[in-house]
């Protein structure tokens, strides 16, 4: 009875370990040779007037409500694994002279997810979430010239169902990380200047004049000092200058000249009409540069200088135009990230990636499931890439949609996104988000709500991605993406054809592309899920966009990427590696995939791709382990009589069997025992069977990922993809669970007036799950059988039918060793599983919001009609 408590003992802790699964232990990484681009001054906003002084480097940073004395140094920007509350400090100084004469920004690029900002213990500002980069004004009044200044940090980060963006449940997306993710620096403008720039270019329908229009927003913050006491107006000059890219001043403005008192602000409006403008494209990536000067007399007082691109974006019925060109969209995905450091990488790595990108072809890139760098979209600018950003959100149960808190976060993550990235001119679209769903009502309510959010605040398309075909008209929403996975639009055509006839052609697009690779490189593209089936799809994908002038395609994505969550379609991986790119993590383009994909865009020489023959997949284990299964039941059926006569009563007269068990008649242990272990094995070579089967079905990973834990994904991911190992450690929790079950019947037996022995209820366990044995020719050719798709239906009701008819006689013999009425028992162990079960999922729905999540993957597939 020891050992067997002992055994309980681990069960019982092993399932709060996976139920309350997280990282105890914060680990921070920070880049290898990290290198700031401070230098790049047009990024950075420096000029002759501003310039920045960065707080990259040596941080403190210790648990928030824990012992300052336990301070440990980090280097920011870094990255961490786990969840918690954390306090980040750093100390810089300022001279006297640098308080009075400027005004001052504190600049985070990222970070994640939620922090409270403080400068010399008084706090400025709450960022609510978001790795969105945003700036905020440094009151002079709490900075210090005399000591040092301390700046702190504190920062929350824990992803939840409902609560964050992005949402706990992911699939597909890159890992998230919390911590001070890309640069911190302090903005240094005079304290006189430029306090706002806005930019909005309206180009004629022939492309022959555009007039860009300027805002300036000048602001006096000049503080009262002896040699300005009296002074409280500034006569000042703001003149615009526009400058093409051979740094030649192409318009100069006339000076607009205003008086600003101190304290107060003006805005000035301009506009520049151009003649025969230099028109950006991604084949021509040309730009202009806008430079506004403000003067005090022949002072430079401000200078703020920003880069324009010229072009015309519109989105129609029947197409898409740039510049007044059908245009169609050869694009792709790009989530920013690099092995185990997430998004936080070098700029040159980010150059070298948009090179990549732009190299193989395309002339749009879809920044998803991410919140971009801006010098990214800079880079798309330079590059010649259209950019399409986004909320990065997706598979949103209907009750999380119609929640307002949801919707008020959403537009909020809108509006932050409008200030960080509405001065970088490649930016074309934003996205609300994808895995919407038109058969929830929630979800077009939403929509609605977030696009016209957009087109009250912007002038950028509005997009969204969809996870059904059958689309329909959501008002403000310009363009609709289609998801496909492992399918082609072939496949879903005449529900591709209705929706262009519904919405216009011109506004369904194909928004993400995925095809996932778990076998690696064979010998042709027969076989599904290799290089070579994924070059080919690709391919095709291509070939049906081009001849069936489809509006575009973002094929998903550039490169692999690591998840939270171990993928099951695209085979297991310690580092939870998802292989669904065209180039590898290393950035190697040498995958087939890219070679086609490159050779199609850029108009080059084809590329070949072998068809090769299909190679059998199904495991060899399955058919050994069965046979030996079957030998070894030969062996016990033959090892005498008394073994027959038993089987023989427990499958065909079980109640009086079970009787002799309760009276302690003679039983063979031996007999039990080999049986108990042919059962288990049995039952673990059909759940292996199943779970092989199962590895490259997608609804079987979203309803995974509805449990919101990635140390559960991980482990079936792994049973499903090693068979071998699968049988062996499935056999394990078999034996653990019979423990399981035999120590609960125990403990219940407490409650009758019958004596019941251990012995007497291992026997009854055991020989209840007799009739697993027939399985075993079932066992040998499941998974074949599985993947011929005739009879699966009949199979899982075979299946299922066995499991009734094992607890059936299981509910039996309890009945009968413990000498009870039949109906209590029966009402007794329902209401037992009720609970169990009914626990277990008011514990996840409670924590993760599963059953909701579950639901949403049911009305996605329509799994019930």
């Amino acid at each position: 009875m020891g050992f067997l408590r002992n055994i309980f003992l681990f069960i019982f802790v092993s399932t709060l370990s996976i139920c309350n699964f997280s990282d105890a232990q914060v680990i921070f990484k920070t880049l290898p040779n990290y290198q700031p681009l401070f230098s790049d001054y047009a990024f950075f906003g420096v000029t002759q007037t501003r310039s920045i002084i960065p707080l990259n480097g040596n941080w403190v940073v210790y648990l928030a409500g824990e012992d300052v004395e336990k301070k440990v140094r980090v280097t920011v920007p870094s990255i961490f694994e786990g969840e918690g509350e954390f306090i980040f400090e750093r100390e810089f100084r300022l001279t006297a002279d640098e308080i009075q004469n400027n005004s001052f920004k504190l600049v985070f690029l990222g970070l994640n997810y939620r922090a409270d900002i403080s400068v010399n213990n008084v706090m400025i500002f709450r960022q609510a979430g978001g790795e969105f980069p945003f700036k905020i004004d440094l009151s002079r009044d709490i900075l210090k010239s005399d000591s040092v200044n301390l700046l702190s940090v504190r920062l929350f980060y824990k992803l939840d169902s409902k609560n964050t963006i992005p949402l706990k449940q992911r699939f597909l997306f890159s890992k998230n990380y919390g911590g001070l993710i890309h640069d911190v620096y302090i903005y240094l403008t005079p304290d006189v200047n430029i306090s706002n720039l806005d930019i909005k270019t309206v180009l004629n329908s022939a492309g022959s004049e555009a007039n860009i229009n300027l805002k300036s927003s000048v602001v006096n913050q000049e503080l009262t000092s002896k040699e300005n006491a009296t002074s409280t107006t500034r006569e000042l000059t703001l003149k615009a200058y526009l400058v093409n890219a051979a740094n030649e001043v192409v318009y100069e403005s006339s000076q607009n000249k205003f008086e600003l008192k101190r304290n107060k602000e003006k805005t000035i409006d301009q506009t520049i009409k151009l003649k025969d403008p230099l028109l950006w494209s991604p084949d021509h990536p040309q730009s202009y540069k806008i430079r506004i000067e403000l003067r005090n007399g022949d002072e430079l007082t401000d200078v703020i200088e920003r880069s324009l691109a010229v072009y015309s974006f519109k989105v129609n019925d029947d197409s898409l135009t740039l510049n007044g060109r059908r245009l169609t969209l050869d694009g792709v995905t790009y989530i920013p990230e690099y092995r185990s450091f997430g998004d936080l990488m070098n700029y040159d790595q980010f150059e070298k990636d948009i090179k990549i990108i732009k190299q193989a072809g395309f002339n749009a890139v879809r920044i998803s499931k991410v919140v971009p760098h801006p010098y990214i979209l800079e880079l798309c600018e330079k590059y010649g890439l259209l950019a399409f950003i986004e909320l990065p959100v997706a598979m949103i149960p209907a009750d999380l949609s119609r929640d307002q808190n949801f919707v008020i976060r959403c537009r909020d993550f809108l509006s932050s996104y409008f200030k960080g990235y509405k001065k970088y001119s490649a930016v074309v679209a934003i996205g609300l988000g994808g895995n919407y769903l038109m058969s929830i009502d929630s979800h077009r309510s939403l929509l609605s709500n977030l696009a016209e959010y957009v087109k009250q605040n912007t002038g950028w398309v509005t997009y969204a991605s969809f996870g059904s075909m059958k689309l329909q008209k959501i008002e403000n929403l310009d363009l609709y993406g289609l998801e496909l996975l492992n399918e082609l639009p072939a496949d879903h055509l005449e529900e591709i054809n209705q929706t262009k006839n519904e919405l216009g052609a011109g506004r369904v697009f194909i928004s993400e592309a995925t095809y996932s690779v778990n076998k690696g490189n064979t010998d042709g593209y027969v076989n599904k899920y290799s290089y070579e089936a994924q070059a080919k799809y690709f391919a095709d994908l291509i070939d049906y966009c081009r001849d069936s002038l489809f509006t575009g395609y973002f094929i998903n994505s550039m490169f692999d990427i690591r998840g939270d969550y171990s993928s099951l379609i695209s085979g297991y991986s310690s580092d939870n590696l998802y292989n669904i790119g065209l180039a590898g993590e290393n950035r190697s383009t040498n995958r087939l995939g890219f070679k086609v994909v490159s050779s199609k865009l850029n108009e080059t020489e084809k590329v070949t791709i072998p068809i090769g023959s299909p190679k059998d997949d199904a495991p060899m284990v399955f058919i050994l382990f069965g046979l030996v299964l079957a030998v070894l039941m030969g062996v016990l059926v033959n090892s005498g009589r008394k073994f027959r006569e038993d089987a023989s009563r427990a499958l065909l007269r079980p109640y009086n069997f079970f009787a002799d068990v309760r009276d302690q008649r003679i039983m063979s242990a031996y007999h039990t025992s080999f049986l108990a272990f042919i059962v288990v094995s049995v039952n673990a070579l059909v759940i292996s069977n199943l779970l092989y089967f199962l590895r490259t079905n997608v609804i079987f990973e979203k309803l995974l990922i509805s449990f919101g834990s990635p140390l559960l994904i991980k482990i079936v991911s792994y049973l499903c993809w090693f068979p071998f190992k699968s049988i062996i450690w499935l056999m394990l929790i078999g034996v653990l669970f019979s423990l399981f079950i035999i120590l609960i019947i125990k403990a219940t037996s407490l409650f009758v007036r019958t004596k019941v022995f251990l012995s007497s209820i291992f026997f009854t366990v055991v020989w209840a799950m007799l009739p697993l044995v027939f399985l075993i020719p079932i066992g040998i050719v499941l998974y074949r059988v599985l993947v011929a798709d005739i009879v699966n239906v009949y199979l899982y009701l075979l299946l299922i039918i066995f499991a009734i008819w094992v607890l059936h006689r299981l509910l039996k013999g309890i009945y009968v060793i413990f000498d009870a009425n039949p109906g209590s028992v029966y009402f007794y162990s329902a209401l037992f599983l009720l609970v169990l079960v009914g626990g277990i999922m008011f514990y996840f729905e409670l924590k993760d919001s599963t059953i909701e999540y579950i639901l949403f993957t049911i009305k996605q597939y329509n799994l019930l009609g």
